[in-house]
C-alpha cells in the first residue's frame, strides 16, 4: 500500500516538474488568431516565457559596503533611519463624540435597524409574533435611549 503511495507521488512529482521548465510561444496565423503553443510553429514564431527571470542587480566592489569596526555605527544608523522612515505613521485618534452626538448616532442604528426589520418578507421570521417580539425590542431600546440616554449607555455598554 504504501509502495503504490509512494510511485502516485513520484510519478505526480514528474508530470509537475516536466511542466514548469516548458517554454511557451506565441504567433499569430494569417487571419489573425493568436496561437499559444508549449512547441514553436515552423514559420516565425514569438517565443514568450512563462514568468520572467529574475536577475540581481549587478554590483560593483566599490558600491557595496564592508561591515568593519569603524563603519558599523553609521550603518546601524542609517538602517535606523530607514525603518522610522517606512514605519507606518499611527493615526490619529479619533474625537470623542459629545453626549448629544453620541445619542443621535445610536437613535439613527436602532431606527435603522426596526426599520429594516420591517421592511423583511414574514418568511424571514419563524411566526408573526417572532417578528413584532424581535421589532419591539428595538423600539423598546429606542424608548430607552430619549428617556434615560445615561441609563442606556449604562445598560448597553456604549
Amino acid at each position: 500500500m504504501k509502495s503504490i503511495a509512494s510511485i502516485m507521488v513520484l510519478a505526480f512529482t514528474c508530470l509537475i516538474a516536466s511542466g514548469l521548465e516548458a517554454e511557451i510561444y506565441s504567433w499569430t496565423d494569417e487571419s489573425g488568431v493568436k496561437h499559444y503553443s508549449h512547441t514553436p510553429p515552423a514559420d516565425q514564431a514569438v517565443h514568450v516565457k512563462t514568468a520572467p527571470e529574475i536577475q540581481p542587480a549587478p554590483t560593483t566592489d566599490q558600491q557595496a559596503e564592508k561591515i568593519n569596526e569603524e563603519n558599523i555605527d553609521a550603518l546601524l544608523e542609517a538602517l535606523d533611519r530607514e525603518k522610522k522612515a517606512s514605519a507606518p505613521k499611527p493615526p490619529k485618534a479619533p474625537k470623542p463624540l459629545s453626549r448629544q452626538e453620541r445619542i443621535q448616532q445610536e437613535q439613527e442604528k436602532l431606527e435603522d435597524k426596526i426599520h429594516y426589520l420591517e421592511g423583511l418578507p414574514p418568511h424571514a421570521f419563524a411566526n408573526t409574533r417572532s417578528r413584532q417580539a424581535i421589532i419591539g425590542r428595538y423600539q423598546y431600546r429606542l424608548e430607552q435611549l430619549l428617556s434615560n440616554p445615561d441609563e442606556y449607555f449604562k445598560q448597553y455598554g456604549f
